[in-house]
């Protein structure tokens, strides 16, 4: 049952989706949690920057003759027509490449309704629709025949794998052109509150690269530099290399 249409939900898709993967991957190893990066797909139509979203999940399963149709008709068009805002739709379907789990008039109705995107192990098609409609959509490829004939959508809001990697409903996808990883719920707060002070702290190093700084006196930031990145996070400033240098000249001296 959909529940991302919260305040609070959007409020915290909305942090993540400022938090790239690669910071993100970070954080989670951290946290104590690794096996969280889905492999083998790519941006179809590519975020603005980045996708966040609580995941609804969906899994096929291989079809076969003597089945004529799911045991509970097509879930996933159900699935897509209560799907919430701040949620993503999360597709499993086993790898299968040559049948498409999602095509534009599907993605028009999830648009609609507010999702955040579409993250499937398996492949799509109509991708000139699928990128007029505008939602961001992550998968293995593309194949021009729909998957009626091979796949059946079996189950909704359970739990799945895609692109290799374990995903609950309720579970966290981040994407953007580097990666689709995974948060757990549990964890959602946290990666949100320490990749703001990572791109906190990767902004201040950029601007010291930019000011001249040599890569061993800007990042990882050094220990000294802790106080004025304080300072920037009050007001923007940030020394100059010769400041830094007199700074550290004067401590050793003072030794």
């Amino acid at each position: 049952m959909s529940n991302g249409n919260t305040p609070n939900v959007e409020a915290l898709a909305a942090r993540l989706s400022r938090v790239p993967t690669s910071t993100a991957k970070v954080i989670l190893r951290e946290l104590g949690v690794t096996r969280v990066v889905a492999r083998g797909l790519r941006a179809i139509v590519p975020p603005d920057g980045a996708l966040a979203g609580r995941a609804r999940t969906v899994r096929f399963l291989p079809g076969r003759e003597d089945v004529k149709r799911p045991p509970r008709g097509a879930v996933n068009r159900a699935l897509i027509d209560e799907i919430g805002r701040a949620e993503v739709v999360v597709i499993d379907a086993g790898g299968f490449s040559e049948g498409a789990i999602l095509g534009d008039m599907l993605a028009a109705r999830a648009k609609y309704r507010g999702a955040a995107g579409v993250i499937a192990d398996g492949v799509v098609r109509d991708v000139v629709g699928l990128t007029a409609v505008g939602l961001p959509v992550f998968a293995r490829g593309t194949h021009p025949d729909p998957s009626g004939a091979t796949l059946l959508p079996w189950e909704t809001d359970v739990a799945v794998q895609c692109g290799g990697v374990l995903v609950q409903p309720g579970d966290w996808l981040l994407a953007d052109t580097d990666s689709v990883v995974v948060v757990p719920a549990s964890l959602a707060e946290d990666v949100a509150v320490r990749g703001e002070a990572t791109n906190v702290e990767d902004a201040f190093c950029q601007r010291l690269l930019a000011a001249g700084f040599p890569l061993d006196e800007a990042y990882p930031l050094p220990a000294g530099l802790r106080g004025d990145l304080e300072r920037f996070q009050q007001d923007g400033s940030v020394p100059s290399l010769e400041e830094v240098r007199q700074r550290g000249a004067g401590s050793r001296g003072a030794g």
